[in-house]
């Protein structure tokens, strides 16, 4: 058994986060887990790209080659259209359509291309997956915040590689028990929402 999961954001976003909770649970199943991460000025809004590797057997790179992801999971679309290129022509993408335009974009040292661009780019890949306002989803639950839960949740609505309850529960011990309800509430809806939108 082999699994790549690649997760592609901006500092800030919480998928560090996200990708340690896949790796914990890999590691509690009893898998061999890499879990690396790397990172252009995360703090100021720069480009975190987590790498999650599980395998039965021996791994021999922390980093997931190009074509080679199962899953990508891109919480800002740029990000995703950025790396999308590690995503196997079998893998299934998630990307959340709302941006988070880098300082380089805010500095106008970047162009930043509206999300129906980022999205057609995509589409014309000809790779399957699921685009979705999980920043949306996350404001209409009463915290912005909540956005990597939503998409952690959708996560496990495409990969059966893990139990949805035994991720949730994962999540749940590494966060303070007042934010236990609403990452309950925010995991659900991100696994409404696959189905829901294209």
């Amino acid at each position: 058994m082999k699994f790549d999961l690649v997760i592609a954001g901006v500092g800030g976003q919480g998928n560090i986060l996200a990708s340690q909770v896949v790796a914990k649970c890999a590691m509690d199943a009893g898998y061999n887990v890499v879990n690396t991460e790397t990172k252009g000025a995360a703090q100021r809004g720069g480009s975190v790209l987590s790498h999650v590797r599980i395998a039965d057997g021996e791994i021999f790179s922390p980093l997931v080659p190009a074509g080679q992801a199962d899953v990508l999971l891109g919480f800002e679309p740029l990000e995703a259209l950025r790396y999308i290129g590690l995503l196997s022509k079998k893998g299934t993408f998630i990307i959340n359509t709302a941006p988070v335009p880098t300082i380089l974009a805010n500095l106008k040292v970047d162009e930043y291309p509206s999300t129906e661009q980022i999205v057609a780019v995509i589409r014309e890949k000809g790779l399957a997956g699921h685009f979705l306002n999980a920043t949306r989803a996350a404001k209409e639950l009463g915290n912005v915040l909540l956005t990597n839960v939503v998409m952690l949740g959708a996560f496990t609505a495409v990969s059966n590689i893990l139990p949805p309850d035994v991720v949730l529960k994962k999540l749940l011990t590494m966060v303070d028990e007042k934010f236990h309800a609403d990452d309950s509430r925010a995991f659900a809806v991100g696994r409404g929402l696959i189905g829901k939108e294209g």
